[in-house]
């Protein structure tokens, strides 16, 4: 299948037939993960490939009970690293004057001064496992596969459920299966609706 028929053809399913996934088929959708970008290729980002059913059942009540995240053959923990500290970072550090130039300082500084340390590196590790787990659902659906990125979710809770180390977080469950519903058509914008040139006119 051409990139930009799979492009076109991606929908968010919510709603699957209990078929497994293949595994030649998973590999290649966590091996699209593997080699996905990374910023400064910190390669931060673990991907938990879970097909429990009461696992599934208690990371899709960790999701404010959307039990149909159980229904998926597999769900996918797309989790980051939360070994740094941004307020560990030297004044030289290359992240840190990034994130200086890109937030403004007084934030930087207010954020290394809260308190807990796992929060605010959890709010800069948030994006992290995102490109890879886009990677998935393309795979996937080269085979015809759909998914669902689902960002509603007590991380808390999933990393228990998932016994997770204190440095490792949960930050999205991306369950993926064969659809079990049509897709629908999405209202998209045009392309001059969402593009300009040079500068906004």
């Amino acid at each position: 299948m051409e990139l930009s028929t799979i492009i076109k053809t991606r929908r968010s399913a919510r709603s699957y037939k209990t078929t497994a996934i293949p595994e030649d088929i998973l590999k290649e959708m966590l091996e699209a993960a593997r080699l996905a970008p990374s910023p400064g290729n910190s390669q931060s980002t673990y991907y938990g490939v879970i097909q429990a059913t009461e696992i599934k059942e208690k990371l899709a009540r960790a999701a404010g009970n959307q039990m149909w995240i159980a229904q998926a053959p597999v769900v996918f923990a797309c989790c980051a690293d939360l070994s740094w500290d941004i307020a560990e970072q030297t004044d030289g550090d290359f992240g840190l004057l990034v994130n200086k130039l890109r937030f403004n300082n007084d934030f930087i500084e207010y954020l290394c001064e809260y308190p807990d340390r796992k929060a605010r590196t959890t709010l800069f590790e948030n994006a992290a496992p995102l490109i890879g787990a886009e990677h998935i659902i393309l795979t996937g659906t080269a085979h015809g596969l759909s998914a669902c990125i689902v960002g509603f979710l007590d991380i808390a809770e999933a990393n228990r459920v998932l016994q997770l180390p204190e440095h490792i977080t949960c930050l999205y469950l991306l369950p993926a299966g064969y659809a079990a519903e049509a897709p629908c058509d999405k209202k998209i914008k045009e392309l001059e609706d969402i593009v300009f040139y040079d500068y906004w006119k």
